[in-house]
């Protein structure tokens, strides 16, 4: 009995088999599609979904370095701002700097000049008041040599007349002069009487 129920079924599925129309095959195609496509939705939603977390991740980066980017630019600027103020302080300084460059230059000059002229002058001096010494040391030896009042007003005359004889010995001789007549001054008195050296000094302007 179960044997012939088995070939029973057996031979419907054959038959059934034979009977699948176009329309069945179509539907069956249609359904593979489907479970085809759903199959390959998913993938492409599990690798959406990866690409999704990635550009989540890199823009969350790019954002931080556009950030971190955008701190550092005015970072710099405000570094840069400040430098130029502190160049423009510089250069002022440099300017006024130059200015007393220049200035004291200038006054270096003016003083190197002014004591070039004095030294000259001092020289020039310094010679005429050898020249004066030696035409006193010549008086003296000469009124060593005089024995009479006349002879010695006549050289000591011829001393006053000189034009760098100081002030204070044209008046000692003066009075030299206007003293008695003696047949001989010792040559003690002589000294005492003649100008001491130490008796004028020379004062540069």
């Amino acid at each position: 009995m179960a044997l012939r129920l088995s070939v029973l079924v057996a031979g419907l599925l054959l038959q059934s088999a034979a009977a699948v129309t176009p329309i069945q095959k179509v539907i069956q195609l249609m359904q593979d599609m489907k479970q085809k496509g759903i199959s390959e939705k998913e993938a492409e939603s599990v690798r959406f979904s990866a690409f999704d977390q990635w550009c989540g991740d890199q823009k969350r980066v790019k954002t931080d370095e556009i950030n971190a980017g955008t701190e550092r630019i005015e970072k710099l600027a405000a570094g840069i701002e400040k430098d130029a103020v502190h160049i423009a302080k510089l250069t002022d300084r440099i300017e006024e700097l130059e200015e007393d460059i220049a200035r004291w230059a200038k006054d270096h000059k003016s003083t190197t000049d002014v004591r070039n002229k004095e030294a000259e002058d001092y020289r020039a001096t310094s010679t005429d008041f050898g020249e004066t010494l030696s035409a006193l040391d010549e008086a003296i030896m000469v009124l060593k040599k005089k024995a009479t009042k006349t002879d010695q007003a006549a050289a000591l005359l011829q001393v006053k007349n000189l034009h760098l004889v100081p002030e204070g010995s044209k008046r000692q001789l003066e009075i030299f002069l206007q003293q008695p007549a003696v047949e001989e001054m010792p040559d003690e008195m002589l000294f005492h009487k003649a100008p001491e050296a130490y008796g004028y000094e020379f004062q540069s302007g």
